[in-house]
């Protein structure tokens, strides 16, 4: 077929196309409390969904809002539809950014901001493929409808949301992952370790308080204890915090003096997705090792040392009992999200991504064998199934033809740690936007995506909804 038209097309909105996603961009989706019925992930989120749904009937799409959880933009009818699902939430945008992370900035080839590439840029990929699909002329047999849900990065409860009140397409892809495309996504599982303390009393380093992360499902890039320095002098605590740094690979440990007899030991990492966090630097391990090493603690010094030991900065799940891996899916990666302490209980969050060999249960259970030495209970929060559709299905030998046409190159579909909506609906795989060799920055600071590839994957999207579709 030729796609000349459609791709002239595509060329010719590259200008508008931009100005839409730095709009986009410029709102800070994180989900946050209700705020409305119609607003069940905050004023902020409700404002990207209302964007959005602007913007795709401005295009002449018949759009559709679902209660604030999710919405929609559809062309054409059939008896079947094909659906892609992609997200409009973001995660917190951390620290260690170089540029304004609404700012939408163009540099070198390259555009940033948080949602860039997970998944604001996507979707707006997909809405343009539509379109260019549309006025391209070109025919299809089946309906096509985007699905843009609000809450992919805390739950998909939007999804479950949009299963219940509307009828969910037959088949489809989510850009919200790699080429060439996953047909295998590792199952999810998040558990809670805790612990009552004593309190700190007689502590020679008392731990007053821990702080790091806010989403299990991103590497944590800076913690923090609030420690005492009244038995122990604060430059003999310092001489030993730089030790320890110095005898760590990746350590970045400061203690600074605070009012009273307190200061604060801060833990320099480098965030990143909890699917692949051997491309981040966990600085909430880091600064457990660093307390237990410190012998620092009262009440809390026994949970320290269990937490240290049985996670650290490492992240196979090796001490914790759940180490394993399999030819199909790989290895089970386990990120230590969420590190708190206030005094009275000690916590961690864990998100863990298992292949398909794993037994949830026995996880639970070996975990629980692991942490119970050092008071820790073990309890489980939340997860989901791995995802595998076979590689004969329809859906995966039609993206990977497209893949092959736009690139010259005949691959195999991929197995992920990370989870996308494609486990949300039948006969779905995730296909881009992050191509091979590429640094796949979701969730990191300065995320990007570049402009050349940002207009080849409308075209590929563009090429997958007539190879599916048409």
């Amino acid at each position: 077929m030729d796609f000349s038209k459609m791709d002239a097309l595509i060329d010719s909105w590259q200008g508008e196309m931009i100005d839409m996603l730095r709009g986009w961009l410029a709102i800070d989706s994180v989900q946050a409390e209700k705020s409305a019925d119609n607003a069940p992930f905050g004023d902020n989120v409700r404002r990207m969904l209302d964007l959005f749904l602007a913007d795709a009937g401005k295009l002449g799409f018949e759009v559709d809002d679902v209660d604030g959880y999710a919405g929609s933009a559809q062309m054409g009818e059939g008896s079947r539809t094909l659906g892609i699902l992609a997200h409009l939430d973001i995660v917190p945008a951390g620290d260690g950014w170089t540029r304004d992370p609404f700012g939408g900035e163009i540099a070198d080839g390259m555009i940033y901001g948080r949602g860039v590439q997970d998944d604001k840029g996507p979707a707006l990929m997909a809405l343009y493929a539509m379109r260019a699909v549309r006025e391209a002329g070109i025919p299809l047999k089946d309906a096509v409808r985007l699905i843009v849900g609000c809450d992919e990065e805390t739950g998909m409860s939007d999804m479950r949301y949009y299963a219940k009140t509307r009828k969910m397409p037959d088949y489809g892809f989510s850009p919200d992952a790699e080429f060439p495309l996953i047909n295998i996504e590792k199952g999810g599982l998040a558990l809670k370790l805790s612990s009552l303390t004593g309190g700190e009393d007689g502590a020679l380093i008392p731990v007053y308080s821990l702080n790091a992360g806010l989403r299990r499902n991103v590497v944590p890039g800076y913690a923090t204890a609030e420690i005492g320095c009244a038995s122990i002098e604060f430059d003999e605590i310092k001489k030993r915090v730089e030790s320890i740094a110095a005898s760590h690979e990746g350590f970045d440990l400061r203690l600074k003096k605070l009012d009273g007899e307190r200061a604060l030991l801060e833990s320099f990492g480098k965030q990143g997705h909890a699917a692949m966090p051997e491309l981040g630097f966990n600085a909430a391990g880091a600064l457990l090792v660093a307390l237990d090493e410190l012998e620092a603690g009262g009440g809390s010094k026994t949970a320290i040392q269990g937490l240290s030991r049985i996670l650290g900065v490492k992240y196979d799940g090796d001490k914790l009992g759940i180490k394993q891996s399999d030819d199909l899916s790989g290895p089970l990666t386990c990120n230590l999200g969420i590190l708190r302490y206030d005094g009275r209980e000690i916590s961690v969050v864990l998100d863990i991504r298992y292949p398909l060999c794993a037994s949830e249960d026995d996880m639970c259970k070996n975990a629980g064998v692991a942490a119970a030495p050092w008071g820790l209970k073990v309890e489980h929060i939340g997860g989901h199934t791995p995802l595998h559709v076979p590689a004969d299905n329809p859906v995966v030998t039609g993206l990977l033809e497209v893949y092959r046409d736009m690139t010259g190159i005949t691959a195999k579909p991929l197995a992920i740690g990370g989870g996308t909506y494609s486990r949300m609906m039948p006969n779905t795989v995730a296909f881009g936007v992050t191509f091979p060799g590429d640094v796949d920055r979701c969730h990191m600071p300065d995320e990007c995506y570049a402009l050349d590839k940002f207009m080849l994957c409308v075209r590929m999207m563009a090429q997958a909804i007539v190879k599916l579709a048409g």
